[in-house]
């Protein structure tokens, strides 16, 4: 109710400047027709359309269930009384306006201003009162879309996990009586990677070093299970925080190892590059696998990739960019691009 107070307290004052400002205008047109005081003219003006406007005010506050075409028709009966009430009061001093009866020429332009007061000022409030409820609506709706979004990102990320799990602890199965020590280490790296993939699904943003971390822990344990097939390397020049979306490198980079590297004969290479433009961050995984048109790989299609086009897409509508480009010296480029203006801080 206190709300509802405040927000019809400013429109009052709203309206009644504009209506003063109205008034002085209209006292000045009468008073070429009837000659006079001035301030005669304004105060029987003021009369007309503070009645009008406050009426008005009064009903839609107290009986907020009438329409608005009653709450106007309520307003406009009561400047007509009160209106010539006060106009008779100011007039009857002269002998023309002795009776009450002798005011129809000032009551019949009494009404036509009020009614053009109505059609200035009271309908315009009511228009900005609508657009203010509309804003409130749309407010109120885009919040509801903010939480519908971030529960299909959550959805999303929780789709986004190591396909390699079981695999790798196969590995760690087999390297334990082979090569305890490259077991150990397997071991190892997979405990950063989980415990890594854990915390960045259940957050919002993550650091681009602890990103790179995690995909340094994924390469690690795969360069363990390929052995001389795969190399790979990190370029990282940005010394500063930045911030992005948890498990957007991740799924490239396994992208890249599993529809490029692993079903090419020899193996190949997987670099990941960061880079710093005015404008963007762009983050690069390249590979020398088999490519997008040799028939054994499926660059493009995973789930993985499927999913972080959805979000970065979600996240920053157009802004935001993924695309695949086949190398001529042989294997996929992975570009990412993300405005660093939509980024947090």
């Amino acid at each position: 109710m206190n709300e509802t107070l405040k927000h019809h307290g400013k429109d009052s004052i709203r309206s009644l400047i504009l209506t003063s400002l109205f008034c002085m205008v209209i006292a000045f047109v009468t008073q070429s027709i009837w000659p006079s005081s001035y301030m005669e003219h304004l105060l029987i003006s003021i009369g007309y359309g503070y009645s009008a406007v406050g009426t008005s005010h009064l009903v839609a506050l107290f009986i907020p269930s009438l329409s608005s075409r009653q709450v106007t028709s309520i307003g406009l009966a009561g400047a007509m009384t009160i209106g010539t009430a006060n106009a008779y009061f100011v007039l009857q001093k002269y002998d023309e306006f002795a009776q009450i009866s002798d005011l129809k020429p000032v009551v019949i332009l009494g009404l036509v201003f009020t009614c053009t007061c109505f059609v200035f000022f009271y309908a315009h409030e009511q228009r900005l009162i609508a657009q203010k409820e509309a804003e409130i609506a749309k407010r109120k709706q885009s919040e509801l879309e903010k939480a519908m979004l971030l529960s299909q990102l959550k959805q999303l990320q929780s789709q986004i996990e190591p396909h390699f799990l079981f695999n790798t602890l196969a590995n760690v199965s087999v390297l334990i009586g082979q090569d305890p020590k490259q077991a150990q280490l397997m071991l190892e790296r997979l405990t950063d990677l989980l415990r890594g993939t854990l915390k960045s699904s259940r957050q919002e943003y993550s650091s681009l070093q602890t990103e790179l971390e995690m995909v340094d822990a994924y390469l690690a344990i795969q360069q363990i299970r390929l052995g001389n097939r795969l190399s790979y390397s990190i370029d990282n020049p940005i010394r500063q925080e930045v911030n992005l979306p948890p498990l957007v490198i991740q799924p490239l980079v396994e992208n890249a190892i599993q529809h490029g590297i692993e079903p090419k004969v020899d193996g190949g290479s997987v670099h990941i590059s960061v880079q710093q433009s005015d404008c963007d961050l762009i983050i690069e995984v390249a590979d020398s696998g088999v490519g997008m048109n040799s028939g054994l790989g499926q660059a493009g299609h995973g789930v993985g990739l499927q999913n972080t086009r959805q979000r970065l897409k979600a996240l920053f509508g157009e802004h935001a960019n993924l695309s695949l480009l086949e190398s001529q010296s042989g294997g996929v480029k992975a570009k990412v691009s993300i405005p660093l203006n939509a980024l947090p801080s």
